[in-house]
């Protein structure tokens, strides 16, 4: 009968940890790019369905800013991957929320568009497994969605659901980038 030093026991339990944190990167990375893939042309289809301004060709889209909206700026962007990571986590966890608005209100707004609206709801689907990705990846506890700003008019509505599109791309796009940092620096 063999004996196996402990060390020997500790190695390969560190290398199984590696490759099981690799394999969690790995999967988060194509689940990300997944999603990205998908919202691809979230925003034309948002904005096609919103009328004028929004789909006029060539007319400035209405921007604002929307409290509580998490907006990437890259100019404010920790320099550690991992901490982006965190980032990430806490916006998709609030666009899960701002999605399912956008949605609720394009029922209303554009019942028809039916397009635009299995979009949405795949976004929204795509941010909570994100979020729930994530959440394991960075191994973090009790994870809360912030609260949402509550808004009233429907001008704002679609400004606000415009925002939210394109800030779920951004903040896909950002994430991507990201893991794919954190999967090249993983051990093989």
């Amino acid at each position: 009968m063999e004996i196996i030093a402990v060390e020997h026991l500790a190695g390969i339990l560190s290398l199984s940890q590696e490759q099981d944190g690799k394999e969690s990167k790995r999967q988060a990375l194509l689940l990300v790019s997944m999603a990205k893939s998908q919202a691809d042309s979230l925003v034309e289809q948002y904005l096609s369905h919103q009328g004028a301004p929004f789909s006029v060709n060539g007319a400035a889209v209405p921007q604002a800013t929307i409290e509580d909206l998490p907006t990437l700026d890259q100019n404010n962007l920790p320099s550690s991957p991992w901490k982006r990571l965190t980032l990430s986590l806490r916006a998709f966890l609030s666009l899960s929320e701002w999605l399912a608005s956008v949605l609720l209100w394009q029922r209303s707004l554009n019942p028809k568009a039916w397009e635009l609206l299995n979009l949405l709801e795949i976004a929204e689907n795509n941010s909570k497994a994100i979020s729930s990705n994530l959440t394991t990846l960075l191994e973090k506890q009790d994870v809360s969605s912030p609260s949402l700003t509550t808004l009233s008019t429907t001008m704002k509505k679609k400004v606000a659901g415009y925002m939210v599109c394109k800030s779920f791309y951004e903040w896909l796009t950002q994430t991507e980038r990201d893991l794919v940092i954190l999967l090249a620096e993983s051990p093989v």
